[in-house]
């Protein structure tokens, strides 16, 4: 195998290295966000339903003063009774009574009504908040160990990154160029293999003349189909 061709396979070996850590490094990062909204979701069902919770403990309380204030009304009405001198104020302040008595009994049954929601609402809030709280502990715990496989990645392909530095400096600035152009046409491959006189990039069979050359591996040769370089995978 050419000389120069030998430091291109190694390094499209070490490019597609590259890429691959890359891609990794890229995904973790959206991984732990996709983690991250799905937990602020969860986090915001949690507050709304603490919210309602709150509305109606206040509706509640707001109920049962006016409950109290009606109570205290109804109590007038009848200390009322004692002092009335005629049998209109008499019939008034009876009626009076009854009314006042008649919507006590409905927001008696509303606060009741309230009471059962309230109930129901704190047993799914704790729930709610039991679900987070392991949602986030899970959350926590993946993060970390994607942070640390980021970490590990980000080392990695600083020590690739440079090692590409060296190999690359081996290779004539022309020939390198070359790699570099054809890589980005080729989606990444380069340098490919010949086998049984056929081209492994495109699988197109290649002239004997330059099969044979490609073997005898005495200078850089490319695919005529492709425009990939060439090396021979028996001569490895």
């Amino acid at each position: 195998m050419h000389p120069q061709v030998s430091i291109l396979v190694k390094l499209q070996d070490l490019d597609l290295s590259i890429e691959k850590i890359g891609e990794a490094k890229e995904s973790y990062p959206k991984r732990i966000e996709l983690l991250k909204v799905k937990l602020d979701e969860e986090r915001k069902l949690t507050d709304l339903k603490r919210e309602n919770l709150e509305n109606l403990e206040k509706k509640r309380r707001k109920d049962e003063r006016t409950l109290e204030d009606k109570m205290e009304r109804i109590k007038k009405s009848e200390e009322k009774l004692l002092s009335v001198k005629t049998n209109r104020e008499y019939q008034a302040a009876k009626r009076e009574i009854a009314l006042t008595q008649e919507a006590n009994s409905k927001k008696e049954e509303n606060i009741l009504n309230i009471l059962e929601e309230i109930d129901v609402l704190r047993e799914e809030l704790k729930k709610k908040e039991e679900y987070f709280r392991e949602l986030s502990m899970e959350f926590e715990k993946e993060k970390n160990e994607l942070t640390k496989k980021l970490d590990k990645f980000e080392k990695q392909l600083g020590e690739k990154i440079k090692t590409r530095g060296k190999l690359s400096s081996k290779v004539d600035p022309e020939r390198l160029k070359m790699y570099e152009n054809i890589k980005k046409r080729r989606h990444g491959i380069a340098v490919v293999s010949t086998k049984d006189g056929s081209c492994q990039g495109c699988y197109m069979d290649i002239p004997p003349q330059l099969y044979n050359e490609v073997q005898r591996g005495t200078d850089l040769l490319f695919c005529p189909n492709c425009n990939r370089i060439f090396y021979w995978a028996n001569n490895q």
